[in-house]
């Protein structure tokens, strides 16, 4: 594997050096190659080798210019050979072999997806910006150094060619002397010095290696390197070093691993895709003698190479001084142009490859040596303006593969001048490089242009200039499939370091190209990873991709038009199955992910994953916006690879990938939310268990089962059956596809869990649909009977049929339940209990009843009845022995007492809700409950002791047998206009009877109505005040007939009322027909005017003994609980009393009447009554709970009047009902509500927390703001009215008869108390006038304007 540098900015910059670093030749003796071999290492090259990297040299050098700077240090590579030989053109499939075998070369060469990618939330944005793209793609590191590595040197530039030669002799050698001038004369220094820039002018270093394994006498060594010494100069070193075993104990193992490494660690380096040996490099070798290579080394470098690259820098600067100003160049140019060529054709000779280069000792052929030296002296600035004024020479002379070289080198060197440069101060150098090395050139050069973008683009890398990259990358040549993929793989990382947001889009996009290359080139594996990346990259919030597509192509450089190009260029062929650029042609970026799943269900089906493959391609029959005919293929390809899956289970059944037998796809929909359970499903009315509390509030889902075992709050709504009943599960199934699709032998997939231990019977059973036809984009419900055969609890888990009688798929139903929060784990984290919303529980014992309603309307004129009934049929097995209903607007219906079918009362006309009997008293009494209660709910079968107490006058059955009906006559009444939705309620439990207030569980059916009810009669009332007697007052009652072809004849009226009595004056415009009847005609208006007198018929409490605290008026007993809500601890729970009300009817024109006193009809206007009442103080006190209303106030008032009027049709209808107004105000002033406001005498108790008090001074408030509609009525105390009845003459005194006659008047008094709270004692006092004036003068009798005197 490959040491990358240390440095991870610098590590970019120092691989374009270490490519482009001096070569040094080295030849040595016979000697020399043994005692290398010895260690496991091929000849001197090979041994000094790995100390070439990074020698640091801490010198200060002269430019081309003259000016010092400081070289740290330098790479510098040994090799044992040197030719000029033509550049080997590789192959497509020699091209794609060294890509392959780079990515299974490298260590990290596996699946696995990079860092960056989380799984199903797209792109960590951090970890894109903070890793390194080398960790990303490997292979890639891999290949650019073994591409780089492999480069032969050139006629065109001299960075291949030795700048000195090393020549080595053994210390034991007589004559090293003569040994070292005959290697100076080997045939691979003359070739050297006939083909390389260096030329004759090499610079040979001289080297004496001493082994002790050879020569111990280190006199003899000395004095052998003198010799040298003075032979050859100062460019000679000695090297001593140990080959000899003996010397090396068994304790140096651990050494000897780490010396063979820095050989290990070199050849990796240098030859990457070599296979990993298991020879111990440098095993004869220690630690000293590697301090010694490196040191020996450095010198050379230091003494030897580098001074003579100055020399020869110098040199080259001072011959090629007058070309590089320029004017030279041009008068010579200009002389060629007008005086011939001859000259300058002499230095221009022809390659190996048949390329026009220029003599080695031309100046053309000088400047290019000088700039490159000074390159690999690191003075780029220098070598910049070199290889610019070269590059024009070589441009005016058409040697257009130098000229390709020298525009190379100006951008390497911008780049590697470490300053702030654009993007056309380089780009156009390499873009015109790679394009002359590609097409202008005698024969095409792609070595040199691949070389150069993968110089080109590791240095955009350490300049973090990535913007620029994915252009670069693209511009190697296109016949190489997989080193295209390998470059557009790399384009894509490049789009995730943009800054300050990766563009996923776009690396999408190039990821996809990378695809579709590594698969044209075998290499599927990697063409699955980079589909799969491009899959999860789909799934990038939308926040980290750039603002628009175009703002990034701009940015980019890079057009759409180019993009599209690109894939084009790309796709294998025009018949191919899908390609990148038709997806994005076709829909933008929208068909992406469905491009992205096609073709990574193709990899895996190629490479027999079945498993995965269908994975990705029923994620692909999710997509919607897919054109139809795209749509049938992949459903087709779908199927096929079902069947092909199948048969390699077939055959290899004990494989892992063998196929799931049932696949769950995203076609078709089918919502859990839109399934419905319904019980006995050919009955009408939806099935559920539901608690029936039996005190008149509507039933709610169960909180318990069976009346005892607590239930889980997911199971509060679960429906339940018995043994043997149907249960229809209708399912809403819909295709998302353009495409018609057919699902057969649909079914229910369910779990089962029996009640007790389970029979081996079969538990339930579950029916099968044929076939299910959906054509494109359609909707259709399907319907699936399930019959339960054993007690317990069953639960549908999901849906089962065969895709086009294909392919086996199932549909889960399941849902999360609710989210728990009992638990500290469960408040940290989303947990969510078990769903039970589809499924059922199998009873042994519940009634099934057959519940229907007959004759219900579905439009009633307002105030009109209908006859209706309820039949309920026992189809079970079992006797029902309670049976209740609930109703969602008492007002609206009237029931009656239930009967069985049979009986003979069906028939009986008794039961009309009007019975018409003589009215004896126009006034009667009656004593009512005056407590608010809700009259919803009525037992039809139970004990008629625990029948509610707003339905005392039903009378209910004991037991429904098997087989029995049970009738319930009911008249349906429109109460108000308006379109209405009520709902109907039928709980039945089975062998226990039912009790008032006791919570129960039972099966219920509830039955949803609509109704319609239209005008009829308006009426309305008003009150004028009484001239006759103030306690009087004048009620008129205003009937509009709403009708506009349809009289109406008026009946009767029925006032109620605790204190009034109420007798009609006269009926205005009343139109009397035969009989003597009142009609109002269509659209016509009447008006019955009634006297309010106060009912004399009451016992008078005594005044000694009545005080407002005794009283049982509904006022007093409203003010008292009202106070003690408000100022107690303790809440209110006594019952108001009952209140005996005062009935006045009036027949109208008729001498018989309807009782609503005595029959049931009462019951119904009292249960009517109630809840409006209780809607009223609903929505006038809302700060009191509705729990206390019926303590703290009452149904009736005292003061209050409820008016029914009964009217009839005329004709051929003959439909009947009356009209209600409830409470009347007649002007009185006793808003007694106020009362309650003012703290007890013993005051209000004490409130401990502030929350309390704020409570109660909030409703204190609400109260007062509600009743100070009142506050401005002023209530009159007492009336004294004085007549004088009769005046007598009296008897003159007869003892002075100058008095006159006295006279006897009888006076009558009469007072009148006008309170209803309070009680008051008078006395009778006679005064004189002398006393009188002494009242008057103290203001204790005042006058009012009628006359007389009160106090």
């Amino acid at each position: 594997m490959i040491v990358l540098p240390r440095a991870g900015l610098a590590q970019k910059k120092d691989f374009v050096a270490k490519a482009l670093c001096p070569r040094i030749l080295v030849v040595s003796s016979a000697d020399i190659t043994d005692s290398c071999q010895v260690n496991n290492l091929e000849s001197l090259a090979e041994l000094i080798e790995p100390f070439g990297q990074d020698v640091s040299t801490q010198i200060t050098i002269q430019d081309g210019q003259g000016a010092p700077y400081f070289l740290d240090k330098i790479n510098i590579r040994f090799i044992s050979d040197f030719a000029i030989e033509k550049q080997k053109q590789l192959s497509n499939a020699e091209v794609d072999e060294l890509v392959k075998n780079c990515v299974i070369g490298s260590a990290a060469a596996d699946s696995a997806d990079p860092a960056f990618i989380k799984d199903g939330s797209g792109i960590d944005k951090e970890a894109a910006a903070n890793e390194e793209i080398s960790i990303w793609s490997p292979w890639y590191t891999l290949f650019r150094q073994q591409w780089v590595n492999s480069m032969q040197a050139s006629e065109h530039e001299s960075f291949m060619h030795p700048v000195a030669c090393l020549l080595a002799v053994s210390g034991s050698d007589a004559d090293p002397v003569g040994s070292l001038r005959n290697l100076a004369n080997h045939a691979v220094v003359r070739r050297a010095q006939t083909q390389s820039f260096a030329g004759t002018n090499m610079m040979l270093f001289y080297m004496v290696i001493h082994d002790e394994r050879r020569a111990t006498d280190t006199h003899n060594v000395d004095h052998r390197f003198d010799q040298v010494r003075k032979a050859f100069g100062q460019n000679c070193s000695l090297l001593r070093i140990n080959s000899n075993t003996d010397l090396i104990g068994a304790s140096d193992s651990s050494e000897r691993t780490k010396i063979s490494g820095i050989w290990s660690n070199s050849r990796a380096a240098l030859q990457p895709l070599a296979p990993v040996s298991e020879k111990v490099y440098g095993g004869m070798l220690t630690m000293r003698d590697v301090a010694a290579l490196r040191d020996t080394v450095k010198q050379m470098m230091v003494r030897g190479v580098i001074p003579h690259m100055q020399y020869v820098v110098r040199q080259l600067s001072d011959h090629t001084a007058n070309q590089r100003r320029g004017i030279t160049g041009r008068l010579f140019s200009a002389g060629r142009r007008y005086f011939g060529n001859a000259g300058k054709a002499s230095s221009m000779l022809t390659g190996v490859d048949g390329e026009t280069y220029f003599r080695y000792d031309s100046p053309e052929a000088m400047m290019r040596q000088l700039a490159d030296y000074s390159f690999m002296l690191k003075d780029f600035r220098f070598a910049q303006s070199v290889y610019q004024v070269a590059r024009r020479d070589f441009l005016a002379e058409k040697a257009w593969k130098c000229y390709a070289g020298a525009q190379e080198m100006v951008g390497l060197c911008k780049l590697m001048w470490e300053i702030q440069a654009t993007k056309a101060e380089f780009d156009s150098n390499f873009d015109d490089a790679i394009t002359i090395y590609l097409h202008k050139s005698h024969c095409s050069h792609p070595f040199l242009a691949i070389r150069s973008v993968i110089l080109y683009y590791e240095l955009l890398k350490h300049h973090k200039m990535l913007t620029y990259a994915p252009v670069a990358l693209l511009r190697v040549p296109r016949v190489h499939v997989s080193l295209n993929a390998l470059m557009s793989e790399q384009a894509a990382y490049s789009f995730l370091k943009f800054t300050p947001r990766p563009e996923v889009r776009k690396f999408s996009f190039y990821a996809m190209i990378a695809s579709q290359q590594f698969q044209r080139a075998d290499m599927g594996e990697m063409a699955h990873r980079c589909l799969r990346m491009v899959k999860h990259a789909l799934a990038t919030p939308a926040g980290l991709h750039s603002q628009s597509r175009a703002e990034e192509d701009e940015k980019a450089g890079y057009t759409e038009e180019k993009k599209l190009g690109t894939a084009q260029a790309d796709a294998p062929d025009q018949n191919s199955s899908s390609s990148s650029s038709e997806v994005t042609t076709r829909s933008s970026w929208a068909a992406i992910d469905s491009f992205v799943n096609h073709e990574l269900g193709r990899q895996c089906m190629a490479a027999q994953n079945y498993d995965e493959a269908l994975q990705y391609f029923m994620a692909l029959m999710s997509d919607d916006k897919i054109p139809p005919k795209l749509q049938n293929k992949y459903l087709q390809e779908l199927l096929q690879l079902f069947l092909e899956s199948d048969d390699q289970a077939a055959l290899h059944a004990t494989e892992e990938n063998k196929p799931s037998a049932s696949v769950q796809l995203s076609i078709p929909n089918i919502d859990p939310l839109m399934a419905r359970i319904i019980m006995s499903p050919t009955l009408e009315g939806e099935d559920g268990m539901l608690e029936w509390r039996l005190d008149g509030s509507a039933p709610a889902f169960a909180s318990t089962f069976g009346g005892s075992a607590v239930m889980s709050p997911q199971q509060k709504d679960r429906k339940c059956c018995s043994v043997g009943e149907t249960v229809a599960v209708l399912l809403v199934v819909a295709n998302p596809l353009t495409i018609g699709v057919t699902l057969n032998s649909f079914t229910l997939d369910c779990e089962f869990t029996a009640a007790g231990e389970q029979n081996e019977s079969e538990a339930f059973e579950v029916t099968t649909v044929p076939s299910v036809i959906l054509e494109g984009g359609q909707t259709s419900m399907v319907t699936v009977e399930i019959v339960a055969k054993q007690p317990g609890d069953l639960s549908i888990i999901g849906a089962k049929f065969l895709l086009c009688d294909i392919l086996p798929t199932f549909k889960s139903l399941r849902l999360p339940g609710r989210r728990l929060n009992d638990t500290k784990e469960q408040r940290m984290t989303a947990v969510y209990s078990s769903d039970t919303s589809l499924g059922f529980r199998v009873g042994p014992e519940l009634p099934h009843l057959h519940i229907t309603m007959h004759d219900f309307p579905d439009t009633l004129m307002s105030g009109s009845v209908h006859k209706a009934a309820i039949h309920i049929a026992n189809q079970g097995n079992l006797p029902c022995r309670g049976i209740a209903l609930w109703l969602s607007h008492p007002s609206f219906f009237d029931i009656k007492s239930p009967h069985l079918f049979s009986d003979a009362t069906t028939s009986n006309g008794s039961l009309d809700v009007y019975q018409k009997q003589a009215i004896v008293n126009d006034t009667d009494t009656l004593s009512v409950h005056n407590a608010l209660q809700d009259c919803s709910e009525f037992l039809l079968i139970g004990d008629a002791k625990q029948q509610l107490s707003g339905a005392r006058h039903l009378v209910p059955i004991e037991c429904l047998a098997p087989g029995e009906t049970l009738v319930v006559p009911l008249w349906a009444r429109g109460d108000r206009v308006g379109d209405h939705s009520l709902k109907l309620s039928v709980g039945s439990c089975a062998n226990t009877a039912l009790q008032t207030g006791v919570s129960r569980v039972m099966r219920s059916r509830t039955f949803d109505v609509d109704l319609l009810v239209t005008p009829s009669l308006r009426v309305n009332a008003f009150v004028r005040p009484s001239s006759k007697n103030p306690q009087e007052r004048l009620l008129g009652i205003e009937v509009e007939n709403m009708q506009t072809d349809i009289s109406v004849q008026l009946v009767q009226t029925t006032f109620s009322s605790g204190h009034y009595q109420l007798v009609p004056i006269f009926v205005s415009k009343q139109k009397t027909v035969p009989g003597g009847k009142v009609t109002i005609g269509p659209r016509q208006t009447i008006n019955l005017m009634y006297r309010a007198r106060p009912y004399q018929g009451h016992k008078q409490e005594s005044l000694e003994h009545s005080s407002p605290l005794q009283t049982t008026m509904p006022e007093w007993f409203t003010i008292n609980a009202l106070r003690q809500y408000i100022y107690s601890n303790e809440k209110p729970t006594r019952l108001p009393e009952p209140i005996e009300l005062i009935y006045s009817n009036a027949v109208l024109g008729d001498h018989e009447g309807i009782d609503c006193v005595h029959s049931s009809l009462q019951n119904y206007i009292v249960r009517s009554q109630s809840h409006r009442r209780r809607n009223m103080l609903r929505a006038s006190y809302p700060m009191i709970p509705e729990k206390y209303h019926h303590v703290i106030f009452s149904l009736f008032e005292t003061f209050g009047i409820d008016f029914v009027l009964f009217w009839a049709e005329t004709g051929g209808a003959m439909r009947s009902g009356h009209h209600s107004i409830t409470g009347i105000d007649l002007g009185v002033p006793h808003d007694y509500v106020n009362e309650a406001l003012n703290p007890p005498e013993e005051g209000a108790a004490r409130a401990w927390l502030a929350n309390t008090i704020n409570e109660r001074e909030m409703l204190i408030q609400s109260i007062a703001n509600r009743a100070g509609a009142m506050a401005n009525r002023h209530e009159r105390v007492l009336d004294v009215a004085m007549r004088v009845a009769s005046v007598n003459k009296g008897i003159q005194d007869a003892n002075d008869e100058s008095k006159s006659i006295m006279y006897v008047a009888d006076i009558s008094i009469t007072i009148r108390n006008h309170s209803w709270r309070y009680g008051y004692k008078g006395r009778l006092d006679l005064l004189s006038p002398a006393d009188l004036e002494q009242l008057f003068a103290s203001d204790k009798i005042r006058l009012d304007y009628s006359g007389s005197r009160s106090s």
